[in-house]
């Protein structure tokens, strides 16, 4: 499940916090990297197992409902199919979600406002309505209608990224939104500049916001669609649930990454400065720009398997969403022709 965009991610966000404290050792952004990278798994199973946790609170909402003095003809009598989903109930019988749920420690349950407030969302929905009320009853009926109520009510409730962003640091969908500024002079910590300087940029028609589908978030959420896809009316989600990592492969390559990165990742300046225009000395290098450019530099000359042209595209994406407007254009550019200098020197023998 965590692929290598979600790597390049986690190692990019430690490494850029590494860089800014000067006492993190080694060690604890190897341990920093490790535990985002488990919190963003654990993020996956946490929101798989809110369908059977929302169907449990629901059905203990109609009971209520049933028992209240007086209760109408709907509450004495209500509809069942959300109750009764069948995918629901596979994904409450699947051993190794029911494990790790056991063992976490976090409970939907907890939280019955947040779980009201879903459920009040999904029936006042037009998609329950449709649901609800349909003639047809089928198990690819049951499958559907999670599929597009997490898509279209879920994923992006506000109040739900709300709760994760409280629980977990990791949890925070800080790249749903992105906002860019160009300014001459860009505010290093304070809040005041920081908006000031927007302002100016809204008003100056500079100003842009951009949604990121491959920010951390958004990866797990899109990854937890794929698996309620794969789930059979014979097998439900036996056999389905994604591992942390796709293989042994995967897990190094993170690890290794950031190690190199942070132990020799100064010295590849020295490939990056002679390809610098004269506009862009090392000393006017934005800080995310060098660890994006050092990053890239780093696969370059210690993962002979990846393709130049792979990272390069890997680490434009993220100048995009992490960056100025025109740093895809500027990693895109110094990465490439670095590629060349080494390809050219033979100190790297790849596509």
């Amino acid at each position: 499940m965590i692929n290598r965009v979600l790597i390049r991610t986690r190692v990019l966000q430690v490494a850029y916090a590494h860089l800014h404290r000067g006492e993190l050792s080694l060690s604890a952004a190897e341990q920093d990297l490790e535990l985002s990278l488990q919190r963003t798994y654990d993020l996956y199973l946490y929101l798989l197992q809110l369908i059977p946790s929302l169907t449990d609170f629901y059905r203990e909402v109609l009971e209520v409902r049933r028992r209240k003095h007086l209760a109408t003809q709907a509450e004495r009598t209500p509809n069942m199919r959300l109750v009764e989903n069948r995918l629901a109930a596979q994904l409450s019988e699947t051993p190794e979600l029911t494990a790790w749920y056991a063992g976490f420690g976090l409970r939907w349950e907890d939280d019955e406002a947040l779980l009201r407030h879903l459920l009040r969302k999904i029936e006042h929905s037009e998609l329950y309505q449709d649901y609800a009320h349909a003639r047809s009853d089928s198990w690819a009926a049951d499958q559907a209608f999670w599929l597009e109520a997490f898509h279209q009510l879920i994923a992006g409730d506000e109040l739900l990224n709300e709760y994760l962003e409280a629980h977990s640091i990791y949890w925070e969908d800080d790249l749903a939104v992105v906002e860019k500024a160009e300014v001459e002079e860009r505010p290093h910590s304070e809040e005041e500049q920081l908006q000031q300087a927007l302002q100016a940029a809204r008003e100056a028609g500079t100003y842009q916001a951009v949604r990121l589908e491959n920010g951390p978030v958004e990866v797990v959420k899109d990854f937890l669609e794929k698996t309620l896809r794969r789930a059979t009316e014979e097998e439900g989600l036996q056999g389905q649930i994604l591992p942390m990592f796709r293989d042994e492969e995967d897990e190094l390559f993170a690890r290794h990454l950031l190690r190199q990165l942070l132990m020799k990742g100064g010295d590849y300046m020295q490939f990056i400065e002679p390809v610098l225009s004269e506009g862009w000395s090392t000393e006017r290098l934005a800080d995310i720009d060098a660890l994006l450019l050092r990053l890239g530099v780093t696969e370059f000359l210690h993962f002979p398997a990846i393709p130049t042209h792979i990272t390069i595209n890997e680490y434009v994406e993220l100048a995009k969403h992490y960056s100025t407007a025109h740093s895809a254009a500027f990693v895109n550019g110094v990465l490439d022709a670095v590629a060349r200098q080494l390809k050219d020197s033979g100190k790297i023998i790849k596509q």
